[in-house]
């Protein structure tokens, strides 16, 4: 029987592009499914699934050299967009010219330093991935990182997006509990979250003074794009801005990886400031995989069971949204929803 799943038919970061090459093979895993990733001679990423077709071993333990992919079972080798190239057994390349036998491929794209593969093209499948462009990720200032969470694609995207946890799991690095009230607005149409923050000022951890001298009101937006990236923007009162872009596959029901890409703006600063950002970045990610990963291992024991209250609207909405894909239900089946909500952090 046949999965129903629309996610499938959506784009996921695979590796970033320096990480797949034309002289070893990298192993990945998308949505249950194995692959294997190389570059062919003329340099075109290709991913295929993770299994040679002459007797299943794995592609991915096999070795690959200036572009061809050897199996390590018995030397079958794979070239142009998966195609044996040769039967070692039967004489070599003749024999698999007159075969004509590839190994099962996907749809990829490469833009952003990202190669990405669409398992199962269909009617929902976008034309390309989001670019960082239209993520916002813009600013003059780059950092890239990758994190492995032990929690589902819903929860993980979730997080990124969710600002009262940010006072007690990144305490004073990045906000701390104050009780401010803090108004929110969530307009969700298809697969597209937008939420705006109101009269958000001083919380903003350890370099408020730095960020927000004046203590004046900041430009704060989040945005969720069905079924698995969210990018987060802040604008400063003196122009200083930072956006981050976190594009999560989801590996298996429970386990999720995450590309987070953060640019900035800090005027003059920029160009001393990678360091600093890469720093704080990776302290709050640490942060988050402990907690996502400890919510990970209850939720294995317990069962998904939780209590929810106004201030988790934006869980509710993406989670509606991707439980929809996995179900079979396109976004555009989702109602439009326009929401103000007010919560303490």
């Amino acid at each position: 029987m046949m999965s129903k799943s629309l996610l499938p038919q959506y784009w996921y970061v695979v590796a970033d592009a320096s990480e797949v090459t034309q002289h070893a093979v990298l192993s990945r895993t998308v949505l249950d499914e194995s692959l294997a990733c190389y570059r062919d001679a003329e340099g075109r990423a290709i991913v295929a699934q993770d299994r040679c077709i002459h007797r299943s071993a794995r592609l991915s333990s096999g070795t690959v050299r200036d572009g061809k992919l050897s199996c390590r079972y018995h030397g079958w080798v794979y070239g142009e967009s998966g195609s044996i190239i040769s039967i070692p057994c039967e004489g070599g390349a003749e024999f698999a010219r007159k075969c004509g036998m590839k190994a099962k491929t996907f749809t990829t794209a490469e833009q952003d330093g990202y190669i990405y593969v669409c398992l199962t093209p269909g009617e929902h499948t976008p034309p390309r991935p989001l670019t960082l462009r239209e993520l916002g990720s813009v600013w003059k200032g780059r950092v890239r990182l990758q994190s492995r969470f032990h929690n589902s694609l819903s929860n993980c995207v979730e997080n990124y997006i969710d600002v009262p946890h940010t006072a007690y799991v990144h305490h004073g690095i990045f906000r701390k509990p104050n009780g401010e009230p803090l108004r929110t607005t969530v307009t969700r149409c298809e697969g597209r979250i937008d939420i705006t923050y109101h009269g958000e000022r001083l919380n903003l951890g350890t370099f408020s003074a730095f960020l927000n001298p004046s203590g004046a009101e900041i430009e704060h937006s989040d945005h969720f794009f069905a079924p698995n990236v969210t990018s987060v923007h802040y604008k400063m009162p003196g122009g200083y801005r930072y956006s981050i872009s976190s594009q999560s596959i989801p590996v298996t029901a429970m386990e999720t990886l995450v590309y987070t890409d953060i640019s900035y703006d800090f005027g003059i600063w920029t160009a001393i400031s990678k360091a600093m950002v890469k720093r704080q970045a990776q302290e709050v990610l640490k942060q988050d995989i402990d907690i996502l990963n400890e919510q990970g291992r209850n939720i294995e024991k317990y069962g998904e069971r939780f209590y929810t209250t106004s201030a988790d609207l934006i869980h509710t909405l993406t989670s509606e949204v991707i439980s929809g894909l996995r179900n079979g239900k396109s976004p555009a089946e989702l109602s439009a929803e326009q929401k103000e909500i007010t919560f303490c952090v």
